[in-house]
């Protein structure tokens, strides 16, 4: 498919997104009615992460706040246990196997299709100002890095952007790192601020999640002052490497061994400004009707071989650290066992939870794109299929259970979960069969101990038959993506480019070769 046909299409669903939205909006008042949304997300922050999960030192006074006056998930999971395909599965309610995103994305390997609908086209047809604010990672920002797979923010129906394709440093990340070092960082509604502007810029200086939150909280009072609801992706770089060094707050955690005065400082960063926009949405008059949510995109990143090392050559002032918890759940970021999984889940929204409670209902980041399409009063298109579901009922009390399972399908595993039994396995990516079927029971053995498969056989078949056909529907909608987007070239792929169902990822159809 060529660029001017996909251009034509995606305009003719952002056409039909707003003919709806006028429409819409001529039977309620925009203004008086519609919730506002935040969403706020970290970068491989585990389940164990934070202190009202139980962490003995991480100090997260303002997200255990949150999940007192809110609904506290238990069982929240992120779609993948890898970041771009979580983050994609946010924005479209849509599992990322049906995009062809299994891994994550290097700038020019894959991007989020423009033939999906995102969370901020829909509900900027209803009249919502819509803004993103941090990591992207869905698709590259220019030709010269991406190629062929450009998909910014500012193109996928954000009106204010502020944010980067990747990861950055997570303090100073304009600092010069000589070696190694960063050309740019963030960027602004499409213009690249360049690393000279940065350094000479005070406002970009010092703490990232601190700027970060800064530029957000500006487009909040710009909506709330004219009155217009508002949505705002909230993705902050903590606390994926690598991490830099506040000394201000690691001072919390001066008792702590070094390593962890740097990881665990990180995380308080986030809370940190999680406090400040709490407080903002109190003295602008809008944190009744605002939801905020708040989650992780996977796991935290255990597997490196290597422990905590103070880059000599960048003059010591960032860490790589593998220190994040998940708990006492098994797994971390890459797998598709519970710690690579599930995370913290919050939502607050006091005009819409009449009491805080906690639950285990399991719930899904694709479960955001049709909650925010049901609290807005728009209906689900109909020419898709949706693997999340609207959270409404629940928030209401209307269902305390999942009625629909939930797949996953990521860096080389997969899953199927009910709301008592799970099933996971692992693809074996040198051999055409894959690995057995595990079964866990999740209620009587969450953390995955004791595999009831060679007890069970009657539940893994009946499972895994459920999955057999919910992959079926996925795999088709990837065929499509790859058939759109992507080509086999006359050189051959190398393996990190080649999905496990041995689907490319490397070219676009329209791509030069």
């Amino acid at each position: 498919m060529n660029t001017l046909n996909v251009m034509t299409q995606r305009l003719l669903i952002r056409t039909l997104f707003i003919l709806f939205g006028v429409w819409a909006t001529t039977v309620t008042t925009v203004a008086d009615t519609l919730p506002n949304m935040i969403f706020i997300m970290t970068d491989d922050q585990g389940w164990g992460d934070v202190s009202y999960n139980g962490h003995p030192k991480i100090k997260t006074p303002n997200l255990d706040a949150m999940a007192a006056s809110g609904i506290r998930f238990d069982r929240f999971y992120a779609t993948a246990s890898v970041c771009s395909p979580t983050r994609a599965s946010c924005l479209t309610g849509r599992n990322n196997w049906r995009m062809n995103i299994s891994n994550p994305m290097r700038a020019d390997e894959g991007h989020l299709p423009q033939e999906e609908i995102t969370i901020a086209e829909a509900l900027k047809a209803k009249g919502y100002a819509t803004g993103h604010f941090g990591k992207w990672h869905v698709g590259g920002f220019d030709a010269e890095t991406a190629g062929s797979h450009v998909m910014p923010p500012w193109e996928a129906g954000f009106d204010e952007c502020f944010s980067t394709h990747n990861v950055i440093v997570t303090h100073d990340p304009y600092a010069k790192l000589g070696k190694g070092g960063i050309k740019a960082c963030y960027w602004h509604n499409g213009r690249n601020i360049p690393l000279d502007e940065g350094q000479n810029d005070p406002s970009l200086r010092g703490d990232d999640a601190a700027i970060v939150m800064t530029k957000a909280v500006d487009f909040i009072r710009e909506q709330a002052a004219a009155e217009k609801p508002f949505l705002a992706l909230v993705w902050f770089h903590n606390v994926h490497t690598p991490l830099g060094k506040n000394t201000e707050l690691m001072k919390q955690y001066a008792d702590c061994d070094p390593k962890e005065q740097v990881y665990f400082s990180n995380i308080t960063a986030v809370d940190t400004q999680v406090g400040v926009l709490r407080a903002e949405l109190r003295e602008l008059g809008v944190a009744d009707s605002t939801m905020v949510w708040f989650t992780s995109d996977n796991g935290p990143n255990l597997k490196g071989k290597k422990d905590v090392k103070l880059a000599a050559a960048q003059g010591g002032k960032f860490a790589y650290t593998p220190l994040g918890s998940s708990g006492a759940f098994r797994g971390w970021k890459r797998d598709c066992y519970e710690g690579g999984l599930r995370m913290p889940g919050i939502l607050e929204w006091p005009a819409g939870i009449t009491r805080p409670f906690a639950t285990e209902f399991a719930a899904v980041t694709s479960d955001y794109f049709p909650t925010a399409l049901d609290a807005a009063g728009i209906p689900l298109p109909t020419d898709r299929q949706y693997d999340g579901i609207s959270l409404l009922p629940l928030i209401e009390g209307l269902e305390t259970e999942r009625k629909s399972p939930i797949g996953f399908h990521c860096n080389g595993m997969q899953a199927w979960t009910e709301n008592r039994y799970k099933i996971v396995r692992t693809i074996k990516a040198k051999k055409k069969s894959s690995a057995q079927w595990e079964l866990y029971d999740l209620i009587a053995d969450p953390f995955e101990e004791n595999s009831l498969a060679p007890k069970h056989p009657e539940i893994v078949q009946r499972m895994s038959g459920d999955f057999a056909k919910w992959a079926e529907s996925a795999q088709a909608d990837q065929q499509k993506v790859i058939a759109q987007h992507y080509l086999l070239g006359s050189t051959p792929l190398r393996k990190r480019d080649v999905e496990s169902n041995n689907s490319p990822r490397r070219l676009r159809a329209d791509a030069n070769p």
